[in-house]
């Protein structure tokens, strides 16, 4: 994937949770500024893929190049947060960042989730400001019906199935998203999921036969 890249990638099971560890790797090998954003169980995991990868890591933790966080329960501590890791990418020159995101954290610590695609339709500016990939992942097992339909319509592009779907046709710019009542933010993708009957496998169908497809792999900036 070139670098501005904010795409949510949708899964199935725990095990598939982890399978974007090479992502990280290739971006610490990189010198990029690494973040895993994801509920505290799922970070011992991730450093044991990681360290299957690339041995020690303690370097890269204290250097900050990997920062591993398991979310904020307060809308503005969270920009903030955001805004210092391209910050602080900036100020260290490094290559790009690398943003992977566990789309259940907001749960673990009961942070509202119109903010949370509030916030995710923000970090389209911050993507476009700095050399940058943001994956997005959501357990199609876990997520709520009414959270994929607002996952979908934050992100320009999806990875289904390992494919990749460039330019998803319900993708809504932040400029246009964020004022918008949390039915309106979802009406067309709505419709689309009204018309298959409610089934997930029938919308996602539909969402790679809108797309332009391309073969999966690991994404890289």
């Amino acid at each position: 994937m070139a670098p501005h890249e904010h795409v949510a990638v949708l899964y199935r099971g725990r095990a598939a949770a982890f399978e974007l560890a090479p992502f990280l790797a290739e971006g610490l090998e990189r010198r990029d500024v690494c973040v895993c954003l994801a509920p505290r169980p799922f970070h011992a995991e991730m450093l044991t893929r990681l360290r299957a990868l690339r041995g020690d890591l303690e370097p890269c933790v204290q250097n900050k190049t990997l920062r591993l966080h398991e979310g904020l329960d307060d809308f503005r501590e969270l920009c903030q947060f955001a805004e210092q890791v391209f910050h602080d990418a900036e100020r260290q020159a490094a290559p790009g960042v690398r943003w992977l995101e566990e789309g259940s954290w907001p749960r673990a610590v009961r942070f509202p989730m119109q903010q949370f695609f509030d916030f995710h339709a923000a970090l389209n500016y911050q993507v476009k400001h700095y050399p940058s990939v943001a994956l997005c992942q959501y357990d199609l097992d876990e997520i709520e019906p009414q959270h994929l339909l607002s996952a979908i319509a934050v992100h320009r592009h999806l990875i289904l199935d390992g494919a990749l779907v460039r330019d998803n046709p319900f993708y809504i710019p932040a400029e246009k998203f964020i004022p918008l009542a949390p039915a309106e933010r979802q009406r067309d993708v709505a419709q689309v999921f009204r018309e298959v009957g409610f089934d997930t496998e029938k919308l996602l169908a539909a969402l790679a036969g809108y797309g332009r497809m391309e073969p999966g792999g690991t994404p890289s900036s």
